[in-house]
């Protein structure tokens, strides 16, 4: 009797640290990514609920169906990151269309992109798709 409790209470202290090892204080980063690291996000972190709740109202207004993420953040250059996770594995064909699509849905967002931006694409397993920046750095 005494090892079926310690079972049980040890199999319900690890679903508790699951539970909550998830939830921070800091929910708005889309995934786990060492700043140092320009490789792509860690596959297996989840979408903030802000990043899923902005990639709804994306798919609300007609957006591509597979965006389950979009977040918008400066750097500390002062640059626009914009990061969008898909379901798509072979990124986008036509990703003009798609980036012109998403920029003018952020901008009646009021997000501002008139300084320029960085986008990074990313798929399901955390492979970068697409990087395009608009910024006077990258486009002289």
């Amino acid at each position: 009797m005494v090892i079926v409790m310690k079972r049980t209470l040890s199999a319900l202290g690890l679903a508790a640290v699951v539970l909550l090892s998830g939830c921070s204080a800091e929910g708005d980063a889309p995934w786990t990514k060492d700043p140092q690291d320009n490789g792509p996000p860690t596959a297996t972190a989840p979408v903030s609920r802000s990043a899923a709740e902005l990639a709804a109202r994306y798919r609300a207004a007609g957006g591509d169906r597979g965006v389950y993420g979009i977040s918008h953040a400066k750097t500390k250059d002062d640059v626009l990151e914009l990061t969008v996770r898909t379901h798509k594995k072979n990124g986008y064909e036509q990703f003009d269309d798609f980036a012109t699509d998403l920029a003018a849905f952020l901008a009646g967002e009021g997000v501002r992109l008139e300084e320029g931006y960085v986008l990074d694409v990313y798929g399901p397993d955390g492979v970068r798709l697409h990087n395009y920046s608009t910024t006077v750095e990258d486009n002289p």
